[in-house]
């Protein structure tokens, strides 16, 4: 069968992820000039965020992305009450890790330089793309904060569903949403255990990115710009 469709992992495939929550608001603490200590604090902060996260694996179920912002401005109320800050400053450092995140440029995330060229060339030729990701509901918030949700049928986070990859149902998920036989579908991701065994648990084929060229298995790709031809267009 010929390639319809392509879904992708998001992090280390599509965006450059670089996200640690409690570095995160300790960053934001500082921009705002506020006393910071960044292992006291920090560690009162990850403290506060695994108490709190059977909550958060709850609420990711609802599909609920208002619930995902007042889950995290609670979490910053909560530790500003922890740290001895003012009640006010926790919208404001809510606020300031909003622009860090989705803002540019992005203490968090990066656009890959081969991902719009190649979602570009795919698109042109008719292909069906969905996103596949081990990721929470704010999947959705970075897709669309990069311009990326035109290009895609079907954004599937792991966490709305309460099943990740490498578990194929995952995958199933995605191909039921875009109407396409495993067969004719070509999955693309970082990580040799999720993305390529899951997909071939699926009844997909399956790349691997390695943008940085060490592997000679022709699973592998260097770069997305090597896709479309890979797949037969």
């Amino acid at each position: 069968m010929s390639v319809r469709a392509v879904t992708f992992d998001c992090a280390q495939t599509l965006l450059a992820v670089d996200w640690k929550p409690a570095a995160l608001a300790i960053e934001c603490a500082k921009r705002l000039g506020l006393p910071v200590d960044d292992w006291t604090h920090g560690n009162a902060y990850d403290q506060l965020l695994r108490k709190a996260w059977p909550a958060f694996v709850e609420m990711n179920l609802t599909r609920d992305e208002d619930a995902s912002d007042l889950f995290w401005r609670e979490l910053t109320q909560a530790w500003c009450r922890e740290c001895g800050f003012e009640p006010a400053t926790a919208s404001d450092l809510y606020d300031t890790a909003e622009r860090l995140i989705y803002g540019r440029p992005s203490s968090v995330f990066a656009l890959y330089d081969d991902v719009i060229p190649c979602l570009t060339a795919l698109r042109e030729r008719g292909i069906k793309m969905a996103i596949v990701s081990n990721w929470d509901i704010s999947l959705h918030k970075a897709v669309r904060s990069y311009g990326l949700a035109p290009f895609f049928d079907k954004v599937v986070a792991s966490m709305e569903e309460g099943i990740e990859k490498p578990d194929p149902r995952i995958f199933k998920i995605a191909l039921d949403a875009l109407g396409i036989d495993p067969l004719e579908c070509v999955h693309v991701g970082d990580n040799p255990l999720d993305d390529l065994a899951g997909a071939r648990r699926a009844g997909m084929k399956a790349f691997v990115i390695d943008r940085r060229g060490e592997s000679t298995s022709n699973v592998y790709i260097s770069s997305l710009l090597e896709l479309p031809e890979r797949i037969g267009l």
